[in-house]
């Protein structure tokens, strides 16, 4: 029974590839220009959760590239990313929400997130989205930065 049930499991695990290597199939297909298998390849895997499939997603939408361009949904996609930590995903989330949609207090508060994460290797990147965090603020109310201050310390408190 005990070697049956070895056979099984391992069977499953074969069966089925892993997130990490659908990931790069995925990778893969986008290297290649293939859009379509790449976006058919991230999407099950961004409906389970996958921060990198989500922002992948995003970053689909956002480009029209295996799907049709569509930046609402592109901003889902890249705020459930940036809500799990995804670097990136919060970068793209704060562009989209100042320049597209502008909602400068979504914008402020993921760009107030990234300036204050501890991040090694990211000072750059850091730099940059306080710089534009700090741009935003100016066309901002007090109550709006305050309010997204109060978001952005409660997300980097449930971290």
């Amino acid at each position: 029974m005990r070697r049956f049930l070895t056979i099984l499991l391992l069977s499953i695990t074969f069966a089925f590839p892993t997130f990490a290597d659908t990931i790069e199939e995925a990778k893969a297909a986008v290297k290649r220009q293939d859009y379509e298998t790449a976006f058919t390849l991230y999407l099950p895997l961004a409906d389970q959760g996958v921060d990198e499939a989500q922002y992948a997603l995003g970053e689909m939408y956002s480009k029209g590239f295996g799907t049709e361009q569509n930046v609402e949904v592109a901003t889902e996609w890249f705020e459930k990313a940036a809500e799990q930590g995804h670097l990136l995903a919060q970068l793209q989330a704060g562009r989209i929400y100042f320049l597209i949609t502008e909602d400068l207090v979504k914008a402020h508060k993921w760009l107030n997130v990234i300036s204050e994460r501890k991040i090694e290797g990211a000072k750059k990147l850091q730099l940059k989205a306080a710089q534009m965090r700090n741009d935003i603020a100016k066309e901002m109310t007090p109550e709006q930065i305050a309010e997204a201050e109060k978001l952005a310390e409660n997300w980097l408190a449930q971290q």
